[in-house]
């Protein structure tokens, strides 16, 4: 048994099987729901269901609140229908032309950058162009069928390549790849998934980076250059020593060829090696003494979910902004 799902305010209508999630079945169909994590941790997917029931199934609590579940809102990455349905996912006619495909990809080159990061730079067939909107990220196929995420570092090119940033936790895939993962070795792809990415909009913005989370960011920076850019950015980018700051010298060379862009590096626990004498302690805790009030801006944020979370969370309460432009890719 399926469902129709009508999407508003486009009107788009999808249907959903009784064993899918609405973004399962949004995304089979081209359409792009918000999400980011797929996985339920990161409340990114939450939307509002205009009418009709769904069955939240193993929502957590703690992700989406029994108040709001009682307001109507639902996890779309979890959530399954059990009646047709109206929902309210304005950013579906934004990613209008994006659409998620499988292809495969040749290691091109490996940049050991740092003693735990590797770029990773990857080329696609030349004859299947892979489009994307800067901040996305792709997932690679393991042999086993189980997925990494990682989001493309630049601006989609001429060159049909990606660009990926992977810091070695110690996990299977991130492990090969930084010690063992050699040039011309294919990979299987699937993508590109999520909804970070920029709105087009006049309002001045704020970046907030912790580790890796700077890929999507550096992405964004590159669009926004190569759109020849005015509104005003202040990035901000965090790790515990200097040495996480993998790509320091390039966003300070950045900065000073683009008078848009403010940067803040801000390091958590500085190294006794460390000649540093900028912002210490945590990198969304720089952005609140530093501003005031941010309701009039956007904030993109993008790295670990404590981070992201508590980025959310403060920014919303004590600066004014406005949830609705708080924009997030949480590495799950």
């Amino acid at each position: 048994m399926s469902y129709k799902v009508d999407v508003q305010p486009s009107g788009q209508v999808f249907e959903v099987a009784e064993d899918q999630t609405l973004l399962e079945a949004a995304l089979a169909e081209g359409m792009m729901l918000r999400h980011s994590c797929r996985e339920g941790t990161c409340g990114t997917c939450k939307g509002k269901v205009l009418a009709g029931q769904v069955d939240h199934a193993d929502s957590d609590l703690e992700v989406l609140t029994q108040a709001e579940r009682d307001e109507g809102f639902a996890l779309f990455c979890r959530a399954k229908a059990c009646s047709d349905l109206q929902i309210h996912a304005p950013e579906v006619t934004e990613l209008k032309g994006i659409s998620i495909q499988k292809t495969a990809a040749r290691v091109g080159s490996i940049d050991r950058i740092s003693d735990d990061v590797a770029i990773v730079r990857l080329n696609l067939p030349p004859t299947m162009p892979f489009n994307y909107f800067p901040g996305q990220y792709a997932e690679v196929i393991l042999k086993d069928g189980s997925r990494r995420s990682y989001s493309m570092a630049t601006v989609p090119g001429e060159s049909n390549q990606l660009e990926w940033h992977i810091r070695n936790t110690g996990g299977t895939f991130s492990r090969f790849v930084y010690d063992d993962l050699k040039e011309k070795t294919l990979l299987r792809l699937e993508g590109p998934f999520g909804t970070f990415y920029l709105r087009d909009t006049d309002k001045p913005m704020v970046f907030v980076a912790s580790g890796t989370g700077f890929a999507p960011i550096k992405a964004l920076l590159e669009q926004l250059a190569a759109q020849n850019n005015t509104r005003p950015v202040s990035m901000y980018w965090g790790g515990r020593q200097l040495k996480d700051l993998y790509m320091h010298q390039w966003v300070v060379d950045f900065a000073k060829n683009h008078d848009w862009l403010t940067y803040t590096p801000v390091l958590s626990e500085v190294a006794d090696g460390d000649i540093w004498d900028g912002a210490t302690g945590y990198v969304h805790h720089q952005v609140l003494s530093d501003f005031s009030d941010l309701s009039g801006y956007e904030v993109y944020a993008c790295g670990n979910p404590l981070m992201v979370d508590s980025a959310r969370k403060d920014f919303t309460e004590q600066r004014g902004l406005d949830e609705e432009n708080f924009f997030a890719d949480a590495f799950v």
